[in-house]
């Protein structure tokens, strides 16, 4: 008998009588590696026999897919329908609860399981990779309007500036435009934006940090390389306001630049 555990086809080799607990252990073999395992299962015997479920983990929509599923093949083992209705109805609502069930009596799974359970798995893998691309777009964009919101500021101050002291400042103001210009390209640096966003000004920690670079000489440095050699050792962290210290203890202070 096939079953699905942990996003993969097993085998059911075993199954150890319920205790007082309705608990047992199943013994599994994965059709992809062969590992055997003992894996701790509820059991019901609301169908006539008892039933050991295993934990699944899937979305509601594969879920339902699942229940489509159980329901076409059910109605294709010829049982009469009072032999199967209990047993059915059990494993849908096990399903519900997120529980696959490892030993149905009416059913033969192992020719139409592996291919269902693929489909299905490629759905939430699909779905997964949407979402941790929403996700990592939502981020980009928050940092984008962090940046875009930093730069306003440091133009803001630079107004307030005379003339003698931005001629002096022309290095510095080169820096910032760059490094807005750079971090402002869409999906440009999407992987630095978790630490990126850890900051209340991300522009100011990452241009500190650039013209260190370029007060050692070292122009030949990518701001790619920059950001990762920043990311790996924690730059900034504990040295700049974080973002959620926003406006603690700068109000009336202003947002130095660089």
């Amino acid at each position: 008998m096939k079953t699905i555990y942990k996003n993969e086809i097993y085998e059911v080799i075993g199954i150890s009588p319920m205790d007082e607990d309705n608990g047992c252990q199943v013994t599994l073999r994965s059709d992809r590696t062969g590992r055997v395992a003992a894996e701790d299962a509820l059991c019901h015997d609301g169908a006539g026999h008892p039933l050991a479920f295993l934990p699944l983990g899937i979305t509601d929509g594969q879920t339902l897919a699942l229940i489509r599923e159980f329901d076409t093949w059910y109605a294709n083992t010829g049982q009469d329908l009072r032999d199967w209705a209990a047993e059915f109805q059990l494993i849908v609502r096990m399903l519900l609860c997120g529980y696959m069930v490892a030993n149905p009596q009416y059913l033969e799974l192992d020719e139409v399981i592996g291919p269902v359970w693929e489909t299905i798995k490629g759905d939430r893998e699909s779905m997964g990779k949407e979402a941790d691309k929403t996700m990592e777009s939502g981020k980009e964009r928050k940092l984008k309007e962090r940046l875009e919101a930093n730069y306003e500021e440091y133009i803001r101050q630079l107004r307030q500036k005379p003339e003698e002291e931005l001629i002096g400042m022309a290095s510095e103001i080169a820096a910032v435009n760059f490094i807005y210009g750079e971090l402002g390209v869409e999906g440009a640096f999407g992987e630095y934006a978790d630490y990126l966003l850890l900051f209340e000004n991300p522009l100011e920690v990452v241009c500190d940090t650039w013209q260190e670079y370029e007060g050692f000489r070292q122009r030949d440095k990518e701001l790619e390389q920059v950001l990762w050699s920043m990311k790996d050792m924690g730059t900034g962290i504990g040295d700049y306001p974080k973002a959620a210290q926003a406006g603690e203890g700068t109000q009336g202070q202003g947002v130095v630049m660089c």
